[in-house]
C-alpha cells in the first residue's frame, strides 16, 4: 500500500469535521509551498525590488504574524 492509499484510508475513518480540518491543513501547506516556489523563481528588476524581496524572505523565515490593516494604521498614526 502506498502513502496516498494509507492517507486516504485513514482520512475516510475520520468524522466529517476532522476531515475538513485535514483538508484545511493540506490547503495551508500547499499555499505555503507556492509562496516559497514563487519567491525562489522571482527575479527583481530594480534595486528596490531586490531590497523588498529580501525583506519579504526574512519575514517569511521568522514566521511572525503579519499586522492587520488596523494595526498598520495605528503604527502610522
Amino acid at each position: 500500500m502506498n502513502t496516498e492509499q494509507i492517507l486516504l484510508e485513514k482520512w475516510r475513518i475520520l468524522p466529517s469535521e476532522k476531515q475538513l480540518q485535514v483538508l484545511n491543513l493540506v490547503n495551508t501547506l500547499i499555499e505555503e509551498n507556492q509562496d516559497q516556489l514563487t519567491l525562489s523563481s522571482y527575479q527583481p528588476k530594480t534595486p528596490l525590488g531586490a531590497k523588498l524581496l529580501a525583506i519579504r524572505k526574512e519575514i517569511m523565515q521568522e514566521q511572525s504574524p503579519l499586522e492587520s490593516w488596523e494595526e498598520l494604521e495605528q503604527e502610522i498614526a
